[in-house]
């Protein structure tokens, strides 16, 4: 009885092993195809016809020429694409025959010569370049009247690239000043009177005396700002204050006088108590006077919070006098120019009380060379004026006022982008329509709907409709998208990081690649930075998803089903069809 029992149990339980057998060999390599999983479907060729799954359909456009302003916005001041420059701006025709031309050959020549040597390096491509150049070239033509110790000269660094690598040139123009030799970096604007300027102050007394009457009418005439220090000597304590200051403002000539006539031609009271400051400009604001404290600091102050006119109409010239300046902080009024009569005015008012702590610029939307791509750059469309606030290229953040342009209303929202009052603004396609493409499409106003949606794991590219990588990229992103549309978790999508801001969407160029887990979206994307083929980002997105997700590879791929229909004589022409 026990044999037979014991010979029942060993058939049962061989029964059972039977069983789970397949099941447990099944479950096991299940496993390893997960650990080597086969991913050579995702290389096989698209059948379909090339064309994107997502809703935009402008990659494949040429570049747009507007854009060589904005390629080079992330840094503001030197905004543009140098490499192409648009055909609408010309070059005018420039007398650079008081500019040394350096080479390799005569360079030590020059500099040991001279006591004081001004180089430009250069580039003949550099858009920044072509703008300093008549600049450049009228101040060479001035100072080489006053002096035969000053030199203006010029490098091309594209042909002379040691002497570039030697001084470090890192950016076009770069412009030095030697002085016996030694060199340190021009930090001024790059206009003829700022250059003239800081080279009269480097190479001269820095200040300089008004003791007629025909003296001050030329300077009035000549210059566009000036500070006169009407004093009780011109030799001394108060002159050599004067002095002082004015060695810390580089682009403004100082003079002083103890003339009551020249005084009053200056808009001082001739009987007002001596010392006494005023700062004439060709302005809208032309008169300034001083009434602090008597000290180098404080007149250097005023003459800082006071140089710049009211506002600042913007030019490629004046760019990086607007954009270089100590003060970062910037309202810009952006109007077409049959408004700017009725604005600037109302501008200029509401810039008085900012002296000093913002820069008020104004931008000709309808300027098609400069006011146009910087109007693109900053998200500002249509014609209607408005105000923007923009806190300098440290950060980039901007603020919009879009509202009927008073003088209180400016004043208020001046007021609130000091004390850090306002919500940022960011630029933004139209939200589309329809959005059912395998790559979603992402503009400013979704993301936060798409991208930081905590229950999806998600890809971004930021590109640009001209940029060549993004272009290449397309096929390879699309094919992505088609395998993984039926993983309900993972989001595939791209936004135009030319027409879109987002501040969770950093890019240093185009295109830039990010991920978003899942569940984590208060934190920094993950920067794919992998192979740019289908296989490396599918792995890339097994191994950060936070989701787990598996692709089901196809039953048949187009390969093997042409060669069964090959191999198959049977199948007639409608089941082909139908197993395709």
């Amino acid at each position: 009885m026990s044999t037979r029992l014991i010979l029942l149990l060993s058939l049962a339980v061989f029964l059972l092993f039977s069983t789970l057998s397949p099941a447990l060999a099944k479950s096991e390599k299940t496993d390893a195809v997960d650990d080597d999983e086969d991913l050579s479907f995702l290389e096989e060729p698209d059948t379909t016809d090339g064309k994107s799954h997502s809703a935009h359909g402008h990659l494949d456009d040429e570049p747009d020429p507007d854009d060589d302003f904005s390629d080079d916005f992330d840094n503001y001041p030197d905004f543009d694409d140098d490499s192409s420059e648009s055909d609408s701006y010309k070059q005018p025709e420039i007398d650079e025959k008081d500019v040394v031309v350096l080479k390799e050959r005569n360079f030590s020549d020059v500099i040991e010569n001279h006591k004081f040597v001004m180089v430009e390096f250069y580039a003949p491509w550099c858009g920044h370049c072509q703008a300093l150049a008549p600049e450049y070239a009228a101040a060479a033509t001035e100072l080489k009247s006053v002096s035969n110790d000053v030199i203006l000269a010029k490098i091309d660094a594209t042909e002379e690239s040691e002497l570039a690598q030697e001084y470090d040139v890192q950016g076009f123009p770069t412009v030095l000043f030697f002085v016996d030799g030694v060199h340190k970096p021009y930090p001024g604007a790059r206009t003829k009177d700022a250059i003239v300027t800081w080279i009269k102050k480097k190479t001269g007394p820095g200040i300089n005396n008004i003791t007629t009457l025909d003296e001050a009418e030329r300077i009035l005439t000549s210059e566009n700002k000036v500070v006169l220090g009407y004093l009780n000597s011109l030799v001394g304590s108060e002159s050599e204050v004067l002095a002082a200051a004015s060695r810390l403002e580089d682009d403004v000539n100082f003079y002083q006088t103890v003339n009551p006539d020249v005084a009053k031609l200056f808009h001082l009271d001739p009987k007002v108590k001596r010392p006494a400051l005023v700062m004439v400009k060709k302005e809208a604001e032309k008169i300034s006077y001083f009434d602090g404290k008597y000290d180098k600091s404080a007149i250097a102050d005023f003459v800082f919070a006071n140089k710049l006119p009211l506002v600042t109409i913007f030019t490629r010239e004046n760019a990086a006098a607007i954009f270089e300046s100590p003060i970062k902080r910037q309202l810009l009024l952006f109007a077409i120019s049959n408004d700017s009569e009725k604005l600037i005015p109302i501008f200029e008012e509401a810039a008085k009380i900012f002296k000093g702590k913002l820069i008020f610029v104004y931008v000709e939307m309808d300027n098609e060379d400069v006011g146009k791509p910087v109007s693109d750059y900053f998200g500002v469309t249509g014609d209607a004026p408005r105000v923007l606030a923009y806190t300098g290229n440290d950060d980039g953040k901007k603020y919009v006022l879009d509202v009927e342009l008073t003088v209180d209303k400016i004043k208020a929202f001046g007021e609130n982008f000091l004390e850090d009052k306002l919500k940022p603004f960011f630029k933004s396609d139209p939200i589309p329509e329809n959005n059912d493409g395998d790559v979603k499409i992402v503009v400013g106003n979704n993301f936060d709907e798409i991208v930081l949606d905590e229950s999806k794991d998600v890809l971004l590219e930021i590109y640009a409709p001209w940029c060549g990588h993004c272009q290449a990229l397309d096929p390879t992103y699309n094919k992505l998208a088609k395998h993984l549309r039926g993983i309900e978790s993972l989001v595939i999508a791209k936004m135009d990081g030319t027409t879109n801001e987002h501040p969770r969407a950093k890019s240093d160029g185009f295109p830039t690649i990010l991920f978003f887990p899942a569940g984590n979206k208060s934190f920094d994307p993950i920067t794919v930075d992998t192979d740019r083929t289908v296989v490396a980002f599918y792995k890339f997105l097994k191994k950060h998803a936070s989701i787990p997700f598996k692709i089901q590879k196809p039953a048949s791929s187009p390969k093997s089903e042409a060669s069964d229909v090959k191999e198959s004589q049977k199948s007639s022409t409608g089941d082909v069809k139908d197993e395709l």
